[in-house]
């Protein structure tokens, strides 16, 4: 029955996302424990050096979120479109989903990253919990300039040596 496995596969794709979703909202609504209980007790997760580096463990992930995210008074973590691939035994998956990430710090500050979830999943018997985050940046604007991203791998064109404005005139170099 080729059409019961469509709808298996889409239907286990949809429980990956829905985890991913749920994040979001825990995050937004500065729920760290909620946050972190998506993960598995061992999970590891790297948001970069200037996020902290690489954390160990649910509880070590929960304290790290109420820390970073405690740094807000509000956040809006919206999801864009990702790519989801569910193993044949349907026991594990990974996810890279695109997120745009607004947060406004307690002065009334304003700041927003671009980022790449890169996430391994595995189902236990409380449904699908996230093993792995592994976080890259497209993009950052307001953060403070002293923190440091990892940053979405990107080939460099030959031609990339001059920057070209709106106005097709030259514009000087960029990294």
């Amino acid at each position: 029955m080729p059409n019961a496995n469509i709808a298996d596969s889409l239907a286990e794709r949809a429980e990956v996302f829905d985890v991913v979703a749920r994040f979001c909202e825990r995050v937004d609504e500065y729920d760290h424990e909620g946050a972190a209980a998506l993960f598995t007790e061992d999970c590891f997760i790297d948001y970069g050096p200037g996020r902290g580096g690489p954390v160990n463990g649910r509880n070590a992930y929960a304290e790290r979120l109420r820390n970073g995210q405690g740094q807000f008074r509000l956040t809006h973590h919206q999801l864009g479109q990702s790519r989801i691939n569910v193993d044949a035994s349907g026991t594990s998956a990974n996810a890279t989903t695109y997120v745009t990430a607004w947060h406004e710090d307690w002065t009334g500050a304003r700041s927003s990253v671009r980022l790449r979830y890169m996430d391994t999943f595995v189902r236990t018997s409380r449904g699908w919990l996230m093993s792995s985050r592994r976080v890259h940046a497209t993009g950052v604007d307001g953060f403070l300039e002293d923190i440091a991203w990892n940053w979405v791998p990107r080939a460099k064109p030959d031609h990339a040596t001059q920057r070209v404005g709106v106005s097709g005139k030259e514009e000087g170099h960029h990294g």
